[in-house]
Parts: structure tokens; C-alpha cells; sequence
């Protein structure tokens, strides 16, 4: 809590601060930051999503990219969309190119619910829960690196990269690493 008097603000004038913004330091290096971003649905109680619930191409699929330090923030496209206990499902899918069939290792952060699928198999699945606490992954429930990671098998070629997130708490998103980038091509699907 503050108060402030007199504050003036003008467009442009940066008062001897250089007027771009300082380089992200991670804008490089094996972040996934580029996405696209599925309308979202509601799912029931007791389910969990499949691959064959991936929304189509007449989806109105959007665009979605990184933030700093490689965050997806699903919170500022939909926040909240539904009223607890109800649980939003929402789908990100990018495209990796291989040059090799390979396995790559990923680091993965995430909130509440993640299903990851590549070429429509499902590699991983876990949950990062607020409450019980208990359900809760280092650092204490929050979306970090630290969070989890797997495996991702790559054929050589395209390879189709889904995430099915799902929430029923505010605030979701998620954070991708993989943490070697040999022979390995990141696109925009």
C-alpha cells in the first residue's frame, strides 16, 4: 500500500534510463515460447483429458507466446473462466522438428492439473495442486521448473507437442525447458 502526489507520467521519457528493455536472459535457451492456445472447455469431476479430446483445426486456435523466463500465462488469456468447483480445460500445442529420432529431456512447471501428449501419445501426467497441501509440488504449489520433468521421444521430423492443462484454483500456466537443443528445431505449429 502506497499513496503518491504530483506523479506525472509522459510517454517515452525514461529521465537517463535507457529506453528499451534489459535482454531476457533466458530468450534462447531451450525455452518452448511458442504456442498455440485452445478456446477453453469445462471438464467433469472425475475426468481426465485424452488425446482424442484435442480440439480440431475449426478450433478457434490462438496464438500464444512466452513471457519472460519462458512462462505460458494461461491466467492472463482466460483467468478464471469458471466458478469452483467446476474445472477448465485448456490445450497449448507447439511443434518440435527433430532431426534425428531421439529423446530429449524437459523440464516441466506447471499449475493445478498437466497432461502432455507427443504425436498423440501421452508421455506424462501429473497434478500441482494448492490445496490439500499435500498435493502441493516444490516451491510450495507454484508453477517452477522444479515442478517436474520427462521425457519427450522425438521421431525425426515434425513432432506434434500437446498440453492439457486444467485448473479449478486461479491462476494457471505453464513453463517448458528442454535441456539440450542438439538437432532440434523449435516451431510455431
Amino acid at each position: 500500500p502506497g499513496f503518491f502526489a504530483g506523479l506525472t507520467i509522459e510517454p517515452d521519457m525514461v529521465d537517463g534510463l535507457p529506453p528499451d528493455p534489459e535482454r531476457d536472459e533466458t530468450a534462447a535457451d531451450g525455452y518452448l515460447r511458442k504456442w498455440q492456445i485452445s478456446p477453453f472447455s469445462k471438464l467433469a469431476e472425475s475426468q481426465s483429458p485424452i488425446y482424442a479430446d484435442l480440439p480440431g483445426v475449426s478450433a478457434k486456435w490462438a496464438s500464444i507466446d512466452a513471457e519472460r523466463g519462458g512462462l505460458i500465462n494461461v491466467s492472463r488469456v482466460y483467468g478464471l473462466p469458471l466458478q469452483r468447483p467446476d474445472r477448465a480445460l485448456v490445450w497449448l500445442k507447439t511443434t518440435i522438428h527433430s532431426g534425428t529420432a531421439q529423446q530429449k529431456h524437459a523440464l516441466l512447471g506447471w499449475v493445478r492439473e498437466v497432461f502432455v501428449f507427443v504425436n498423440g501419445q501421452m508421455v506424462y501426467a501429473d497434478k500441482n495442486l494448492y490445496q490439500p497441501p499435500a498435493a502441493r509440488k516444490p516451491p510450495d504449489g507454484r508453477l517452477s521448473l522444479e515442478n517436474g520433468s520427462l521425457m519427450l521421444p522425438l521421431r525425426a521430423g515434425d513432432n506434434e507437442l500437446a498440453v492439457a492443462l486444467v485448473n479449478d484454483f486461479y491462476g494457471w500456466g505453464i513453463r517448458m525447458h528442454l535441456d539440450d537443443m542438439a538437432n532440434i528445431l523449435l516451431t510455431h505449429p
